[in-house]
């Protein structure tokens, strides 16, 4: 009976906590967390059905770098330019109407340096019809 309990409770822990786990929030949006740290987003590809909600939980895990996720196509509909502080967190919520693939990406660069996108901070919303 006790490792019963204990498994259940490691799994609701972890079903909360571990990033890139989608869950369906109350207004029947789902909610994705990603990690941005490394340079590089965590989960690096998103799937989502068109029209539905989507919460992403931003959380930068860099101690100094800042991040953001910009995700812009306006044949889309999707213009998002949010800024993730280091050590901070985000939420964003949108509603992709058009099926396709949209690239998103760390837009923040250093001069005299290669930009985050150009390191590999970068993946993929896979909108379905």
């Amino acid at each position: 009976m006790r490792k019963t309990t204990t498994l259940i409770a490691v799994l609701v822990i972890g079903g909360t906590l571990l990033p890139g786990l989608s869950h369906a929030s109350d207004n029947g949006a789902t909610r994705i967390t990603v990690t941005l740290g490394d340079y590089r987003f965590t989960p690096h590809q998103l799937t989502i059905n068109s029209g539905q909600t989507l919460v992403l939980e931003l959380h930068n895990t860099d101690s100094i770098t800042p991040h953001n996720f910009t995700l812009k196509n306006r044949d889309g509909g999707l213009d998002v330019d949010v800024d993730v502080p280091a050590g901070g967190q985000r939420e964003v919520e949108l509603t992709p109407k058009v099926p396709g693939s949209y690239t998103f990406y760390c837009s923040k660069k250093l001069l005299f340096m290669k930009s985050h996108r150009e390191r590999g901070m970068e993946g993929t919303l896979v909108v379905t019809p």
